[in-house]
């Protein structure tokens, strides 16, 4: 029988890898109501150009949600039950229990898809972002986490490890990173705006668009400051386009910063700051997802064990 052999489990498990390292490496798009969606999809459609929209049709984005992936799931479910029941007439306590903790994992981790979805933003250093009744602002010591204005914690956190804060437990995933600017005159600081109706700031974050282009003012000098790309750095006179400076600008690691001495004695600064994407479960599904979690990995544990037991116990061939 197919499901009880060895292909029966290699087969789906290895078709499944593929689909996490495609996840991976493509971050898969948050949905449609979340706030992040939109910026998701600027980024997207940056990185993979003409290939977006016909990946999207195949349900690359939302992997995770195609009836093929969850088939997938299923079949290698089956199969470790299978060989559980099979190493458990034979005799295979280790084997047994590793595959029925395999199996357990697929069905907790398969819950998810009855409890509230993961809610995902993307923060730079000095941004906020409200999430139901709560506020969360990126500080220089880590996630604040906010409530009609009273600090409800703060945690600190690492890429790719899980952190809890307040009524959440979450992931955080290093995204991309924008330049932040800042303008001096003669006469010293300028402020800078991204927008007509935004406030002026001594500092702003140069978000792109969706095609790829970030713009900020300086009133005093009546400059505006294109970045294309992140890389193509472009400045023009208010009201006439005269192109003021113009240059193919270095890339810059986290926290680098150049300084362009500019004509009639401004200058300006760019910095490069990282910008990370936080990924949000209510607390009974952050506890639902590192339950999964920690079955996996003792399932596999002992199943590797049980494994090499019985390849050391195998009669060697005579030479």
């Amino acid at each position: 029988m197919f499901l009880a052999s060895r292909w029966g489990i290699v087969i789906p498990g290895l078709l499944l890898g593929l689909g996490v390292l495609w996840m991976t490496v493509a971050s898969q798009a948050p949905s449609r109501g979340d706030p992040a969606y939109w910026s998701w999809v600027a980024r997207a459609r940056l990185r993979f150009g003409l290939l977006f929209d016909p990946l999207d049709r195949l349900g690359m984005w939302s992997l995770a949600e195609t009836p093929g992936w969850r088939l997938l799931w299923a079949l290698l479910a089956w199969s470790l039950f299978v060989r559980a029941v099979e190493a458990g007439r034979a005799r295979r306590p280790l084997m047994a229990l590793g595959c029925a903790l395999l199996v357990f994992a697929i069905g907790v981790g398969g819950l998810g898809r009855y409890l509230p979805p993961p809610r995902s933003f993307t923060l730079a250093l000095g941004e906020g972002q409200r999430v139901d009744d709560f506020r969360f602002a990126l500080e220089e010591n880590g996630l604040s986490l906010w409530r009609q204005g009273d600090l409800i914690g703060r945690a600190t956190f690492h890429a790719n490890l899980p952190f809890l804060l307040g009524p959440y437990g979450g992931i955080v995933r290093r995204s991309h990173s924008v330049l932040e600017a800042e303008a001096a005159g003669p006469s010293g600081p300028l402020t800078l705006r991204v927008a007509l109706d935004a406030p002026p700031a001594s500092r702003v974050l140069l978000h792109p668009s969706p095609e790829g282009e970030a713009f900020a003012a300086i009133p005093e000098a009546r400059w505006i400051l294109r970045i294309r790309e992140g890389r193509w750095l472009t400045i023009f006179e208010e009201g006439t386009g005269t192109v003021v400076w113009q240059e193919e600008l270095p890339r810059l690691a986290d926290g680098q910063t150049i300084e362009r001495a500019l004509p009639a004695g401004y200058t300006l600064h760019l910095t490069a700051r990282p910008v990370y994407r936080f990924i949000l479960f209510p607390l009974p599904v952050f506890l639902q997802r590192v339950l999964t979690a920690a079955m996996a990995i003792l399932g596999l544990g002992i199943g590797g064990v049980a494994q090499l037991r019985v390849m050391r116990s195998r009669p060697s061939k005579a030479v």
